[in-house]
This record gives C-alpha cells, sequence and structure tokens, in this order.
C-alpha cells in the first residue's frame, strides 16, 4: 500500500508492517489485504452506504454533474500544496467510491511524494474505489472511532457529506494543517425537494458544524459553489438514491420519482476550509 506508514491498527495504535498479503502490527494483529489492494480495519461490522447507493453515485458523478465541486477542492487544496514542501499526506474521510480523491490525484499529478489515502465504512465502496483508482490508498474503517491514522500525520484532510469526527481530526492532522468539509447549501436540490418529500437540510448547518469544530479548528473562509443541473429520469434516480434519502423513501414517494421524465434543479454546496489550531 502506497500509504503503510500513515496507518495505525486499530486494536492496539501500534504500526502496522506488510508481510506478504497481510498488515501485521508488532502484537501481531494482522489483517489481510483484499485482491483489489484494499484493507479492511474495521474492529466490527458496521453498516455503510449500499452495493445500489455506490453504483448510483459512481455513474452519477461521472458524468460530471459535481465536477464543479471537485474542481474547486482542487484549487482549494493546491493552494493550501504550493506553500508546503513534499511529501504532503492527505485524507479523504468519508471518501465513498473515490471520485474526488481520484479528480484530487489527476490535479496533482506533477505533484511529487504525494500520498492520497480514503477511509469509507462501506466495504462495497472503498472496493470499488480501489480498483478505480490504484495510485491512492483506501482502507474499510471507521470515522466515529478512532481513526486508524498515525498522530499529526495528515496535511490535508477532505470531509465531503459525511460524518465528521473532530476531535480525531485534530490528532491525526499536523500543525497548520487543512481540513475542508463540503456540506449542502440551503438550496440544494431545491427543485427536486418541492417534488419529492426529501430530507431537508439542516437549518444553520453552517454555523453548528463551525461551532462544532471550534475547539480544534479555525474557520479561514466559506466557498460557495451553486449552479443548475438538467436532469433526465434515471440521472434524477441516481441523485436521490447516492444519498441518505434513500433510506427514507416511501413506496409511494419512489413510484413519484419514477414518474419525473426530466427536471432542472439547482445544486449548491459550501466547502469550508479550516486550519488546525496551535491548541488543536
Amino acid at each position: 500500500m502506497h500509504c503503510l506508514h500513515l496507518l495505525r491498527c486499530p486494536v492496539c495504535h501500534a504500526h502496522l508492517e506488510h508481510e506478504g498479503a497481510t498488515l501485521r502490527c508488532a502484537r501481531s494483529h494482522t489483517f489481510d489485504i483484499a485482491r483489489e489492494g484494499y484493507v479492511n480495519l474495521l474492529r466490527k461490522k458496521q453498516a455503510g452506504d449500499t452495493k445500489e447507493m455506490v453504483q448510483a453515485r459512481r455513474s452519477f458523478l461521472e458524468r460530471g454533474f459535481y465536477q464543479p465541486l471537485a474542481d474547486t477542492l482542487n484549487t482549494l487544496v493546491s493552494a493550501y500544496l504550493r506553500e508546503h514542501a513534499s511529501p504532503i499526506n492527505v485524507l479523504d474521510a468519508g471518501c465513498g467510491e473515490g471520485y474526488y480523491l481520484g479528480r484530487l490525484q489527476q490535479s496533482l499529478s506533477q505533484q511529487e511524494q504525494l500520498c492520497l489515502l480514503g477511509l469509507d465504512v462501506a466495504k462495497d465502496a472503498i472496493r470499488m474505489a480501489a480498483k478505480r483508482y490504484p495510485c491512492a490508498s483506501f482502507v474499510v474503517a471507521n470515522l466515529k472511532e478512532r481513526l486508524v491514522i498515525a498522530d499529526e500525520s495528515i496535511h490535508v484532510l477532505l470531509n465531503i457529506f459525511a460524518p465528521r469526527n473532530p476531535a480525531e481530526f485534530a490528532r491525526v492532522m499536523m500543525p497548520a494543517g487543512r481540513l475542508i468539509v463540503v456540506i449542502p447549501g440551503a438550496e440544494h436540490m431545491a427543485q427536486l425537494r418541492s417534488t419529492l418529500p426529501l430530507l431537508q437540510i439542516e437549518e444553520n448547518k453552517q454555523q453548528h458544524i463551525v461551532e462544532q469544530f471550534a475547539p480544534y479548528f479555525t474557520l479561514l473562509e466559506a466557498v460557495p459553489v451553486s449552479y443548475e443541473l438538467d436532469l433526465k429520469r434515471e440521472e434524477v434516480q441516481q441523485l436521490v438514491m447516492m444519498t441518505p434519502n434513500y433510506w427514507h423513501l416511501s413506496d409511494e414517494a419512489r413510484r413519484a420519482m419514477s414518474t419525473i421524465q426530466s427536471l432542472r434543479t439547482q445544486v449548491a454546496f459550501i466547502c469550508l476550509a479550516f486550519q488546525k489550531s496551535v491548541e488543536g
């Protein structure tokens, strides 16, 4: 694995060494490396996005619908990296099927000594990511627990529509490291929400997240990304299926979604760029 030096045993937090097709720590805790190249470091099985959700997300994102968001993230990361010498370690916490990490790798292809690491609790997502993006390393892990990452080893941490763990993010990040959290804006999928009974965007979500991270991180900037999409029926279904809305739709709502032939809807995101505080 490209980023083995960043990983720690989920049981005892010791270094992991590569032995054949396994990773082993000094206390002989072992973890098999899958044929696709990823490793599962979950201590107990956790529910993540289903295979159907992951496949819907891969299909939707590969059509370029969220490319402006990926480009904004690449710009924010590149601006930070210009101020820091190699080697650079980037963690995508909640990487899903790897789209944003893959786009970042393409953007930073000239960057020397770049380590890209993706974590996600969904095994199907990690398997898909590892097969598509062999230049990065991928690990099945739970973001809500202690991260399987060494202390102060990460320069840039991405958290895109994923669970947040401020204390652990602070532990694994280097002093003055850059954290970029992406959340939906208030108008995200507004037209689609007026058509289907989708989950509502949390009121004052940005403020709540800034407060959540305040003990460890300082907000540097909030970068909005907003534009409209023209979607066909299949793309509407993929957009809904790839989000938590998938778990909450009633049979009636699913039937209503299947009748939509086309739809123009706004998508809106906010990229919150934080710097790790000295006391963090």
